[in-house]
């Protein structure tokens, strides 16, 4: 599809992003819809996220934009309105523009929520066991997690500071979910951390915890390659890796801006 003098833009915003791999998902999206509209990276310096705003909220050739690294935070401060649960995590992925109002949403744990159905991996009444549960990602996940009917979520990170936000947040919205902030057994484990983009990266749960569990998630690592998925891999486990995320980031996100297209 040729770019036009009507093409839409939906770009991918951070600082940096030469590392970004949605926009050939979602522009392949588009394509087979026939929808004219185009992902592109954007670099965008916090120093000048200010004007972009403004440039988002006045160009009618925007449709909204996709959001990652650093600026989440800054685009939930941005935005007009915002989900309930964009709300609770205080933290925006996806924003939606209607006329210069902006709408915003996080939709990281619905995308892992989205992969893990497709895959047929059960949530409803299971355990799940997150690391990197204080990160921006494993927050979304978590109260996604939740929201899905998790019985009980086991939640880890190196920062003790977030984790215990993570879990406070967790308690205050979700009070029929077990959160557990120590080691135990868990149906589901999830890497929610950068981990799995290091290919000489061992895993960060037990052995023993992976050979309890059912099914593994990795956010940041791609089956074959994340030495956590290789092992899961061996022993039998179900496996989502960083590619089914993304294609579950293509289908919450697009349905959120094109409200259900």
């Amino acid at each position: 599809m040729d770019i036009s003098g009507t093409t839409k833009l939906l770009p991918i915003i951070g600082a940096p992003v030469a590392g970004v791999v949605s926009p050939p998902g979602m522009n392949d999206w588009f394509r087979t819809r026939g929808i004219d509209c185009r992902m592109l990276p954007l670099d965008v310096p916090a120093p000048v996220l200010t004007e972009f705003w403004t440039l988002l909220r006045a160009s009618e050739t925007f449709l909204g934009c996709s959001i990652t690294y650093p600026h989440k935070q800054a685009a939930f401060q941005e935005a007009d309105r915002v989900t309930d649960r964009a709300g609770r995590i205080r933290a925006v992925n996806t924003l939606r523009r209607e006329g210069d109002v902006l709408v915003g949403d996080m939709t990281d744990g619905l995308a892992l929520m989205e992969a893990l159905r497709v895959s047929g991996v059960p949530v409803a009444g299971r355990s799940a066991h997150i690391m990197g549960a204080g990160g921006g990602a494993g927050r979304a996940i978590a109260d996604a997690l939740c929201e899905t009917g998790v019985s009980d979520v086991v939640l880890s990170d190196t920062d003790e500071r977030r984790l215990a936000e993570t879990a406070a947040i967790l308690r205050a919205h979700w009070p029929k979910v077990r959160i557990w902030e120590e080691d135990r057994a868990a149906d589901i484990l999830i890497d929610a951390t950068p981990t799995g983009k290091d290919q000489t990266a061992g895993p960060l749960f037990p052995a023993e915890r992976i050979r309890e569990c059912m099914a593994v998630c990795d956010i940041a690592g791609l089956q074959g390659e994340s030495k956590f998925l290789r092992l899961a891999a061996e022993l039998g486990k179900q496996i989502v890796d960083a590619a089914a995320l993304g294609r579950g980031q293509i289908s919450v996100q697009t349905s959120f801006v094109f409200k259900d297209a």
